[in-house]
């Protein structure tokens, strides 16, 4: 009997492993295995793991009623060409699949696994295991083991390539001439040249078609080759990069250069570049979660024993095929990849992982919304200095701003205060979970523990390790290699103690060595801190595009608003937000009106209309047949164009407000059955008809808005305001601020300013809380006006003017009508 082993990348129930496999081929004293898919998805794995055993894999290529066997490098480059549709399977050995036994599990408790995934995938329960007794496949066919090592061309540089290089670095001056030369040197001896130039040319390509690049991204914005090629845009030498963060000595791997491209250009790009090169795109494999796997096992009728078993063998099973986000591969002659064709791109069976192993090097394009945002409000050239932009960051004031938009972010930019785009890089680098719960911000801002050796060698964290690239020049300075600190570097982050703790010896050594005192307690340290650090190539070319966000923010507001809605229209959490970021700056925000709005925000003389789009249901389509009929007088003249539950919401949203006293007469009006004509005929006649206009009550209007917007957005309630905050500068700063609220209905307050949905409730009547943009009421007190709200501060803050009821306190001095900019503080209610 011959095993013909499926594996789940078949997508047909197996639930074979390849590492089991193998345990059980040397139980068996088996020297080799036929694996047949109806793809090649798994196949790298398969020849790796096997080859490393002393085993030989046997190939296959499962399709209709035959299995398809290659026994050496050349068959099986002919069964991809077959796979592929390039060629016949005339000289290829093929077996009936009649004459195989199909294993789809390798141990007997797999079973009811494997049928459990045939019925997922639909088909019956007929599944086999591995055979007691069989033939050992190598010796039957002759098969031998062969590597799949592919040969991929890329394009080689021009002669006059370096030279252009060198200009280039010789205009900055010698010490770029130097580290250029050095980075080249590596590049070379490691044959990775040619990547950089077919970056340089990706990048090329994307500009000349008027596509947006961004500044860069990762450890190779720490190159000056890659800078001087025009791939990235932040100059390595200026920000104190390190080109080891990039590569070193030690490395054996390829050199990774992303690229972030603007969203809806990626796929122009890709088949611009399959103009030039032969392009594939990348498979990559999802499996069902942790959740969805178990309610999939739950939904059949097993016993807590069998769904247990099916679990622990199913879980982490490849459940769909993808195709990669970033990843493509270019090469300038075809590869023999397995690769089927998808909008008209070759996609390859093989992932990311398969492909490194048979030595073919990927690219990364990824498609970033925020450059397409960046383009359509592009105003020129972007001063980083502008002082007006940081006030912008530095207040929390940053909706739309890109990596800054959470409330924890808005914190964190008014504690940095960032005054130059060093700073903006190490904020980005703090606003991660693992440094804010370990504190790490308010050692930067209050570094009063920081051994003084740091702060000479890190003077612009204030001697705090925020960056990756810190641990490495420390490590450097104590005498280690640069390829030896990217080692140490990674090492710490892996937390791999038997490469670590020979190198940190070394460092300790060198650090004696140097006269440094308390090198022990240094090293503790750093330890402490390195599992966090982050990487500041990557950190700096980031913070360009959030400084470029925050620019056109702070200088076309306006236009940045109406770009922003067109961006985020879908999400009903950013859209209240920029409601009230427009509020707090004094904009009157009106529901969308059927007879003005359209697909854009409206925005004239601070009277902002917002878009039908912003209505549940109404799309752009929609719109078009509306603005058909216009001008519009009633319900009634979209009756016919626009669906029943889409005009529902329109009128709950307030689109008809100009058109009828109230909402509830614009429902009446949808509702009616009989022609008015017909009502004053039955008047005649001496029948009462009851004319008045239908009510509705304030809290109704707010919770149609809720259902039909997403949010409340009509005020109907006058409460004292001036007096402390309000609401719409809770949610513009992300600030926690005393408000004076009314209760609107369940769960909705106003301030007389603007309205919000908190997700706890409060009393009738009038009352001050402290209200947190997270939309909850952390305290609450009765309402009067003679309360005072008092912040109690020890050492000099900024402070910002407030409601005249908040009052500051700095040691022994007042302020009234002033709040700290900070959100370090401590307060209490004066009555």
């Amino acid at each position: 009997m011959i095993p013909w082993v499926i594996s789940p990348y078949s997508f047909d129930g197996s639930v074979v492993r390849i590492e089991k496999l193998i345990t059980l081929l040397k139980e068996m004293r088996l020297k080799s295995v036929l694996l047949a898919d109806r793809n090649f998805h798994i196949a790298v794995k398969f020849n790796t793991l096997m080859r490393k055993h002393d085993l030989i894999p046997v190939h296959g290529l499962w399709k209709e009623e035959r299995v398809f066997v290659a026994r050496n490098r050349e068959e099986y480059d002919l069964l991809v060409k077959f796979y592929n549709g390039e060629e016949k399977a005339d000289n290829l050995l093929s077996f009936q699949i009649t004459d195989l036994v199909p294993v789809r599990y390798l141990d007997p408790t797999e079973r009811e696994a494997s049928i459990f995934m045939r019925k997922v995938f639909g088909l019956d329960e007929n599944v086999r295991g591995f055979p007691k007794r069989c033939e050992d496949i190598a010796k039957i066919v002759k098969a031998e083991a062969y590597d799949l090592k592919v040969d991929q061309k890329l394009p080689i540089p021009p002669e006059d390539w370096y030279i252009s290089l060198e200009r280039k670095a010789k205009e900055l001056g010698t010490k770029y001439v130097e580290r250029l030369k050095r980075e080249y040197d590596l590049m070379e001896k490691k044959g990775f040249v040619p990547y950089v130039y077919t970056v340089e040319r990706l990048v090329e390509i994307a500009k000349r078609m008027g596509i947006k690049v961004g500044p860069g991204r990762g450890s190779a914005v720490g190159s000056l080759m890659v800078y001087l090629c025009g791939i990235t845009e932040v100059d390595p030498l200026k920000h104190n990069l390190l080109f080891e963060r990039f590569m070193n000595e030690e490395r054996d791997e390829p050199p990774d250069i992303d690229i972030d491209v603007e969203d809806r250009k990626r796929k122009e790009l890709i088949s611009e570049l399959a103009r030039e090169f032969h392009v594939y795109q990348i498979s990559t494999f999802g499996n069902l979660t942790e959740r969805s796997l178990r309610n999939l096992i739950n939904s059949f009728p097993l016993d807590s024993e069998q769904k247990t078993l099916i679990y622990k063998t199913v879980y982490g099973l490849p459940h769909h095929r993808s195709i990669h986000a970033a990843g493509i591969v270019i090469s300038e002659t075809p590869l023999t990849l397995p690769m089927r064709l998808e909008e008209g791109t070759p996609v390859t069976d093989y992932d990311m992982h398969s492909l490194e192993n048979v030595g073919v090097v990927k690219m990364d394009i990824l498609g970033l919304k925020t450059l397409s945002f960046i383009k359509d409000l592009e105003k020129g050239k972007i001063d980083y200095s502008d002082e007006k932009t940081y006030r912008t960051i530095s207040r929390g004031k940053t909706l739309g701003i890109f990596q800054l938009e959470g409330f924890q972010a808005r914190k964190l930019c008014r504690k940095i205060s960032p005054k130059k785009l060093e700073d903006l890089s190490i904020l980005l680098a703090l606003n991660r979970p693992g440094p804010l719960k370990s504190g790490i911000d308010s050692a930067y801002t209050s570094p009063k523990n920081v051994p003084q050796l740091f702060k000479e060698i890190f003077p612009e964290t204030k001697g705090v390790v925020i960056f990756q690239e810190q641990i490495m020049s420390l490590a450097m300075f104590a005498g280690l290699s640069g390829s030896e600190s990217d080692t140490l570097r990674k090492a710490i982050a892996k937390k791999e103690r038997e490469i670590m703790i020979p190198l940190l010896e070394k460092m300790r050594e060198g650090l004696i060595k140097k006269g440094v005192q308390d090198v022990d307690f240094i090293l503790n340290i750093l330890l402490n801190f390195s599992s966090y650090a982050f990487n500041k190539s990557h950190s700096v070319a980031y913070a360009h595009i959030t400084f470029q966000t925050a620019y056109l923010k702070t200088h076309f507001f306006e236009e940045f608003f109406k770009k922003y809605f067109e961006y985020n229209i879908g999400d009903s959490e950013k859209i209240f937000l920029a409601v009230q970021e427009l509020r707090s700056e004094d904009y009157k925000v009106h529901p969308p009106d059927v007879n003005i709005s359209g697909e854009s925000l409206i925005i004239e003389n601070k009277e902002v209309y917002l878009p039908l789009t912003a209505v549940k249901g109404v799309g752009i389509s929609l719109i078009k047949e509306i603005e058909k009929v216009r001008p519009i007088k009633s319900v009634r003249d979209l009756q016919e164009r626009v669906p029943r539950n889409i005009l529902e919401n329109m009128i709950a949203a307030g689109a008809f407000d100009n058109l009828y006293e109230n909402r509830a007469e614009a429902f009446d009006d949808l509702n009616k059955r009989v022609d008015r004509d017909i009502l004053e005929i039955r008047e005649l006649f001496g029948e009462k008809i009851d004319r008045s206009a239908p009510k509705m009550k304030v809290s109704d209007v707010n919770e149609l808005e809720r259902k039909s917007l997403g949010f409340p957005l009509t005020l109907n309630y006058e409460v004292p305001v001036g007096l402390f905050g309000n609401i719409p500068d809770v949610f513009t700063y992300g600030k926690v601020l005393p408000v004076v609220v009314r209760r609107v209905t369940r769960g909705i307050v106003t301030d007389g300013v603007s309205i919000c949905q908190l997700l706890n409730d409060i009393p009738d009547g009038l009352f001050l809380i402290l209200l947190s943009p997270f939309r909850k009421s952390l305290r609450i007190w009765p309402f009067n006006e003679n309360m005072r709200f008092l912040y109690k501060v020890n050492s000099p803050v900024k402070l910002e003017r407030a409601g005249k009821n908040e009052i500051t306190q700095v040691g022994t001095k007042i302020y009234e009508g002033y709040r700290p900019v900070s959100d370090e503080y401590e307060y209490k209610i004066i009555q």
